[in-house]
């Protein structure tokens, strides 16, 4: 046994398998991950005839739904560009307050920040709506019968602002822990007051941090459909025309409409690569009494004061309602208890198959983007191919960028009877599989990523013992690299795992009858079952709370023990 497996590492170490390895993943890579996303456009230009008919040049309507698209696009627009304005006032001073303060509850409060992220999308749509826009909510202090705000515009930009805030945060907070305090104290010596060393010094240094975070949030804004489902009321966003337009089998439409959102999308990824290191932030004229008096004690307890407050009312009481609803109506007639376990419509059956399809969907998207997002972690790093290397590392962070219901249409279109494919008939029809092949899509980049940032950590001397000392070099990828990516290869699992159970945009779109939970939730919010879709938000929440915990467990264990090496 050990001289097999010692000949199939010597096999799988040779120069033709490295070559046939990296061949084989950058052909999957592209196959399934690219090119299936970009064939929007090659579509798009086949059927320009359909596309022309149904937007411009419709006998009945005229240009009537071109001019829907683009009150659509430019609402989401809007709405992005406001959700990162108020993202940016409340998460830029809680950073601040995360790494430049010490006091009791600090661990608390970070963990409290990432909680949205561990929300799935359709869950946190509902708690929402429940806080603003139900009688149940806030609107019993103010002694309303109504919510009080109706679903629309103001209920979308209060939604996107939860689930976007913690990009923002985390991106300062990252660059505020890796900044050297050096020549912030260096200024207040000097005599430099506190505000004006923020202005000239810090936030020049946070600058490429904070528009990262910007854009990322803008671009998670822009392509937000599970949650926009639920509160949007009739202020359409352009991914919810997508889904619409594509239930209406309305497909040029709707691909020309994705078209528009995935040139943004590439757009805004160009500007995280290239030209945010090219802005300039800081206006160097100092205001001498301006700033002396900005710089009193009790602005920073006023700063710190609003931060928390706007935080919990926010971003956290709407983003748990649903759990303090479910308990409220956990029993009676019209309890969660009841709709769910003893109603005739037999919920707890659907609940029961949406859930095993959650998560075996996740299951199946996580084993996969494993072994891909390694292979291709692998590229980036090892390979020394110029250019090609910064071309992939971009291509890597597409489906990142990309609104997930414009995703999940370009591959409904790739794969399905109307794609490349139509001679035969299509590879796949909306279902099951294909949930996987868009979960695997979307959720790549955070495998991948998380694989890179390890691979590049790792001190080369433990290969370079293991080869000198006879092995080959499979032999050390297998028994050296993979265990110094084991955390890594751990943390990437449970992002993927988590990001998947959540998804809920493009699920719709190529779920045919398959139904996973998140779109039960929004199911059952459509049907005003609302106990029984906050039951099923509470079983979602706690799932991915549990696995964010395990995460920040093990990336603070991984840090101590950088710091103890």
């Amino acid at each position: 046994m050990v001289d097999l497996i010692r000949k199939i590492d010597k096999s799988l170490s040779s120069k033709k398998a490295r070559i046939i390895g990296d061949f084989t993943s950058l052909l999957i890579f592209f196959v399934i991950i690219i090119i299936p996303i970009l064939y929007i456009f090659t579509y798009v230009i086949q059927e320009w005839n359909d596309v022309s008919f149904w937007i411009f040049n419709n006998p009945v309507s005229g240009s009537t739904r071109f001019v829907d698209m683009g009150t659509a696009l430019l609402r989401s627009l809007m709405i992005s560009a406001i959700t990162v304005i108020i993202d940016i006032l409340i998460g830029l001073p809680m950073a601040i307050i995360l790494v430049k303060y010490d006091f009791k509850g600090k661990r608390i409060l970070d963990t409290l920040v990432d909680l949205p992220m561990a929300v799935p999308t359709a869950a946190l749509g509902f708690s929402i709506l429940l806080f603003w826009g139900s009688s149940s909510g806030i609107a019993w202090i103010f002694g309303l019968d109504r919510g009080l705000i109706s679903p629309g515009v103001i209920m979308i930009i209060l939604t996107h602002v939860v689930f976007t805030y913690p990009y923002i945060t985390r991106n300062i907070k990252v660059i505020l822990m890796n900044q050297d305090e050096t020549l912030e104290k260096a200024a207040q010596s000097l005599g430099a007051r506190k505000f004006t060393v923020f202005r000239t010094i810090t936030a020049p240094l946070i600058k490429e941090g904070l528009i990262a975070g910007a854009i990322l949030a803008f671009t998670r804004s822009l392509g937000e459909t599970g949650a926009t489902l639920i509160v949007y009321g009739v202020a359409e966003t352009a991914p919810i025309q997508i889904v619409t337009l594509k239930s209406q089998a309305l497909f040029g439409p709707a691909a020309f409409l994705a078209m528009i959102l995935v040139i943004i999308a590439i757009i805004l990824l160009i500007l995280i690569k290239t030209i945010t290191r090219k802005i300039g932030l800081p206006v160097y004229r100092v205001f001498v009494r301006t700033e002396k008096f900005l710089s009193k004690k009790v602005f920073r307890w006023l700063r710190d004061g609003f931060t928390i407050f706007f935080f919990g009312f926010l971003i956290l009481i709407p983003a748990l309602y649903s759990i303090d609803y479910l308990f409220l109506n956990l029993s009676g007639p019209n309890g969660a208890i009841n709709q769910v376990f003893f109603q005739s419509d037999n919920k707890w059956a659907s609940l029961w198959i949406s859930l095993m399809n959650s998560l075996s969907i996740a299951a199946v998207a996580t084993l996969i983007n494993i072994v891909l997002g390694l292979a291709m972690a692998i590229i980036v790093v090892r390979r020394k191919w110029g250019k090609f290397n910064a071309i992939l590392d971009t291509l890597i962070d597409l489906p990142l960028a990309i609104p997930s219901s414009a995703l999940g249409f370009s591959i409904f279109l790739f794969w399905g009877t109307i794609g490349p494919f139509r001679s035969i008939g299509g590879l796949l029809t909306p279902g099951y599989l294909l949930i996987i092949i868009v979960h695997i899509v979307f959720t790549f980049p955070y495998m991948t990523r998380v694989l890179i940032a390890s691979l590049e950590g790792i001190v080369s001397g433990y290969e370079e013992a293991s080869r000198t000392l006879g092995a080959y070099s499979f032999t050390t990828f297998r028994k050296v690299t993979i265990p110094l990516l084991r955390n890594a290869l751990l943390a990437g699992s449970i992002m993927v795992f988590t990001r998947s159970l959540g998804e809920t945009g493009a699920t719709f779109v190529v779920m045919g009858l398959v139904r996973t939970i998140p779109v039960t939730i929004v199911d059952w919010v459509e049907s005003i079952d609302l106990p029984s879709a906050a039951f099923a938000s509470f079983i979602l929440i706690v799932l991915s709370f549990v696995l964010i915990l395990i995460l920040r467990h093990i990336t603070t264990r991984e840090k101590i023990l950088k710091i103890k090496t």
